[in-house]
Order: C-alpha cells, then structure tokens, then sequence
C-alpha cells in the first residue's frame, strides 16, 4: 500500500516525542511505501531527514516558527487558529493537494495538529492517529495550574476536545495509545473502529550491563521543560523527598532530563538532589538507580520513561495515572508499585533502598512485562493489519 503519513513533529531524533512515529515507520517500511509530511521546527537538520530515508518513499517537512514560543505567544496563536489555519498547516495542506495529483495513495495517517491538511483528500481512507486523549490530559492539569495559566488551559481544552472529535467523525479508523485513552474519548468515537497501538521500546537499546542495582539512588528522566514532568519533579523534590530523606540520610535524588525550568533547576540544590540538565545518554542514571520515581499528578498515554526505566530491569514506584496507562486490554496490571499520595510514595521507595541490601539484583519481571506487550515490531503489526483492512474497504 501507499501510505500518505503527517505528523506534527519531526519523528527524528529519537529524544523528541515524535520517536512513535519513526519506530511504526520503520515497521511499515517492510510492507509498504511511505510518504511523510512533517512540521518540523527550527532543529532540523539534514541528518535528521536522512535517517527517514531508508524507511521512505519521501519526505517534506515544513518548517515552524511557533514551537519553543512564550506562553501568550502560544496563547495567541491559539486564538488566531480559531478563525485561520496555522501558516505552517497551510503549506502541508498545499503539498497534500499537490500529490494528490501526482500520485494515487491508499490510506491517510494523521494525528490532531495535522487535520487541516487532510481536507484536500476527499474521501481517501483515514487512519486517525488519537495517540493519547490530550482533552482529557489538558482537563486533569487544571486542578494544578498556576492561576495565570488557566485561560490559556481553558483555550486550549476547547479548541483540542472539538479537533479530537471531528478527526474521529472523519476516520475510517481511530488509533490509542493506551485502553485509558481509548476510554476517556470512547463517547466521542461512537461509530469509529478502535485499535489500540501502544508506543514500545527499542529492547536491544535499553539494555543494562550491570547486574547489580544501585545504592540509595532515586531516579526520574524526562523533558523537563514539559509541564508534567516539571510538576512531577517539583512534587518529587519538594514533597517527597525530604520526607525519604528522614529514614535514609544519605538517599539521593537524581532529576535526568533536558530543559529544566529555572523552578526546577532552583528547588534542586537542596542536599541530596541532583537535577542533571540534558545529559547524552540516560542508561547509566538508570544503571544506577535503585529505584525509579514516577509520581506524574496530570498526563495522558503511555509513560515512555516509565517503559524505559522498567526495560532496563528498575523497580518502579508510580502514581496511579503513570501506572493505568501501562493497563494491557487483556486487564493485565504492571508489575510496579502504586502510591497514590506523597506519604506512600516516601514508604514505597523507603522500602525499595532499604530493601537494597538483601536484594540488589535487577527486577527482571518488570522487563519480562515490556517485552510482551510494548515492543514496537508487535504494534507496528497492529497498524499494519489496519492499514490493509482500511485500504481494501473493509472498515469505509
């Protein structure tokens, strides 16, 4: 099949949020041929685009000027995106309209931030890529934003809940990342077929060396500029860890990731807390860790730091939402520890560092988990079969 794929962000480097859409190319490269159009901000470079090549038949990106903006910048855009397209939406729409008349294509895969392009497809198939349900993301954060940030949160909450339902009205075929997400927009996907195509890891990449945890070491990796990960650290830091800190002195506490706001960079010099900054490489923060925190309070879709952490055979600690997005549609749970408030999660990781000296071996069945059920070659079967059913009228 040819396969017309959009997205919102470069699927390259693999740091970036867009690393779904690059493993299930690479997995669809197999079987078909792909045509990727990408927004893509000011990083790209010619390299990235190279590393797609291999995987497909061709690549337009078009380049962004509204990613990294300030806030009212952002808050802004939005509003003027209520009554006009993105300028940069508007040049993949023209480029869609374009190869549609060059060349026949036989499905359409989408996500959200794409939808305007798609208009010029008329009635060629559409696969829409829900990823996660980011209404439902937007509308958990309120309970915790700063005042200054809510009309913007407001803003933002309207103009994502009506896009998710007008892509699912028009999908032949709505993808989630995870049962959770399915769940939480299943009301607005009345009529739609629904598959779910979580995100996987790249097993033979995380992979520890060690067969020996670390000593007293707490560990969180992330995009520490992305307003999730930036509570989740606050909270970890602040709350948290003082209280772990009682019981075992001498514990640490490491915040890996790239971005951190100058909150986060503030709140970690308190003793015992290291916020690293972006660092070239995760796995031996990982390598290290005795235990891996992840006390998200607002999110959507599958945890990939969590995924990671969890390949590379560390115990986890997380709060109910990170662990119910690893819920399996069989109903299997994750093999993790769920703390629902900042005392447990102080007791939870206690009992992990102190539990350290009679057990200091990886935890393999955490491991075990992700290699049967997120493994990129499983899910980009998965979008496969949907593909053909989609393509060969089976779902229109």
């Amino acid at each position: 099949m040819h396969v017309l794929y959009l997205t919102n962000g470069f699927p390259y480097p693999l740091t970036s949020g867009y690393l779904r859409h690059y493993f299930l190319i690479k997995e669809l490269a197999e079987r078909h041929a792909i045509t990727l159009l990408s927004v893509a901000g000011p990083g790209l470079t010619d390299e990235h685009v190279a590393a797609l090549r291999p995987f497909t038949r061709r690549v337009l990106a078009f380049a962004s000027g509204s990613k990294g903006r300030s806030l009212p910048r952002k808050v802004i855009n939005r509003m003027q995106s209520l009554v006009q397209m993105d300028e940069t939406v508007g040049q993949m729409r023209q480029a869609t309209e374009k190869l549609m008349q060059e060349e026949p294509f036989d499905v359409v895969i989408s996500g959200k931030r794409t939808l305007p392009a798609i208009i010029p497809l008329g009635n060629l198939p559409l696969i829409a890529d829900m990823c996660d349900a980011t209404s439902a993301r937007i509308r958990r954060s309120i309970r915790y934003a700063n005042p200054a940030r809510l009309p913007w949160l407001l803003l933002e909450y309207a103009r994502m809940r009506r896009t998710e339902q007008v892509l699912m009205a028009r999908a032949a075929h709505s993808l989630f990342i995870s049962c959770r997400d399915r769940e939480d927009l299943l009301a607005d996907a009345a009529g739609t077929q629904t598959t779910i195509v979580p995100n996987g890891v790249d097993l033979s990449f995380w992979r520890r060396s060690s067969r020996v945890r670390g000593h007293n070491t707490i560990v969180f990796t992330g995009v520490m500029s992305y307003w999730p990960n930036t509570d989740a650290a606050l909270y970890l830091i602040e709350e948290v860890f003082p209280l772990v800190r009682r019981s075992i002195p001498g514990a640490q506490l490491f915040i890996v990731g790239r971005d951190p706001t100058p909150q986060l960079v503030k709140a970690g010099r308190q003793p015992g807390v290291i916020v690293t900054g972006p660092v070239d490489d995760v796995r031996p923060y990982l390598e290290q860790a005795t235990v891996f925190a992840a006390p998200l309070r607002f999110g959507a879709g599958v945890q990939n730091k969590v995924l990671e952490a969890m390949a590379m055979e560390v115990p986890v600690v997380a709060s109910p939402l990170a662990a119910d997005g690893l819920r399996t549609e069989d109903g299997q749970q994750p093999p993790l520890q769920i703390a629902a408030d900042r005392q447990q999660f102080a007791e939870q990781i206690i009992q992990k560092l102190a539990g350290h000296t009679g057990d200091p071996v990886p935890d393999r069945a955490v491991r075990r988990f992700v290699e049967t059920n997120f493994v990129w070659s499983r899910s980009g079967a998965r979008l496969g079969q949907v593909i053909d059913r989609v393509a060969n009228g089976v779902e229109q």
